[in-house]
């Protein structure tokens, strides 16, 4: 009776997975892909785990959901309160999974707006479909579209901040580098900043994400990976940077970051760096110790500061 219990449950957790890929118009294909790559437990904690923090469902006074490029959409989250600051929000998933509404990153906005900042979330194309050239210009163009677009959308005259978790943080580093004048800051957390490092990562699919969204086997001696690592593209005019990682991260190798912040400091630019020392990769879904709390309420002092 338990055993079927038990199986009854797994069916009923897949069946809900495929439902929330399916809605995001991801193939099923590539949903057996991720199943198969991804142990049941570890699709658990990545999309249905939630912060450490105890917030209202629904903490915000409005959401407007718009079109902000051809078949892909922004759901902006404003708070009760006098908005505290702007977030541009970017997914994490390895560029080829994720979506903006999925119960993490839901968890991610409700603690953001219930700190009084406007989100903005976005979905953005994926890399087995589309070039990597083309997932960096959405992120582009969705903080153009703010920009652009501030009286309609009640925002104020000040700067956007970039948030990314690790496919996410890794397209925020490098639009902030490109477009560093119409951003506050950048937080990324577990980002690849060397893309050479996901060669070495023990995760069978962090590696196949890189070839589905280089669109080739990439090498260490190629200039492929390097071309579009945040280390090889940042400069002295970078906004304030935050960037967090767990040292035993099983996914992106903890020294991504660390390298990135080195290379920051050098430059003097204004860098900060947290690091969890049990933390594995999206460990804020998961842990719910002291250390994760203190990580996260720096990460919006950070934002409320400018850096």
């Amino acid at each position: 009776m338990r055993k079927r219990k038990k199986l009854l449950n797994h069916v009923k957790f897949l069946l809900k997975l495929a439902a929330l890929f399916f809605s995001a118009s991801f193939g099923f294909t590539i949903f057996l892909f991720v199943v198969l790559l991804f142990n049941l437990p570890y699709i658990r904690r990545a999309v249905f785990g939630k912060l450490p923090f105890k917030t209202e469902k629904k903490p915000w006074s409005e959401v407007l959901t718009l079109e902000y490029m051809k078949n892909l959409w922004i759901d902006i989250f404003y708070p009760r309160a006098e908005p505290n600051g702007i977030v541009l929000f970017a997914h994490g998933g390895g560029w080829i999974s994720g979506y903006r509404r999925q119960p993490n990153n839901l968890s991610w906005y409700r603690f953001l707006v219930s700190r009084g900042f406007i989100v903005a979330a976005i979905d953005y194309s994926r890399a087995y479909g589309a070039k990597i050239e083309q997932l960096i210009e959405e992120l582009s163009r969705a903080l153009l579209f703010l920009d652009e677009n501030r009286d309609r959308l009640r925002l104020s005259r000040a700067r956007i901040s970039l948030v990314g978790l690790s496919a996410g943080g890794h397209l925020a580093l490098l639009t902030a580098a490109k477009m560093h004048r119409l951003v506050k800051s950048v937080v990324a957390y577990y980002a690849p900043c060397d893309l050479n490092d996901i060669l070495e990562s023990p995760s069978l699919f962090a590696r196949i994400a890189l070839f589905a969204t280089l669109k080739r086997l990439p090498k260490r001696s190629s200039d492929v990976p390097a071309k579009y690592s945040p280390i090889n593209v940042v400069h002295e005019f970078m906004p304030s940077v935050l960037l967090v990682h767990g040292k035993k991260d099983s996914v992106v190798p903890y020294d991504s970051s660390l390298k990135l912040y080195r290379k920051l400091k050098r430059m003097g630019c204004r860098v900060m760096m947290l690091t969890h020392p049990e933390a594995d990769h999206g460990f804020e879904f998961v842990l719910k110790d002291e250390k994760t709390k203190e990580i996260l309420q720096k990460t919006v002092e950070f934002l409320s500061e400018g850096g």
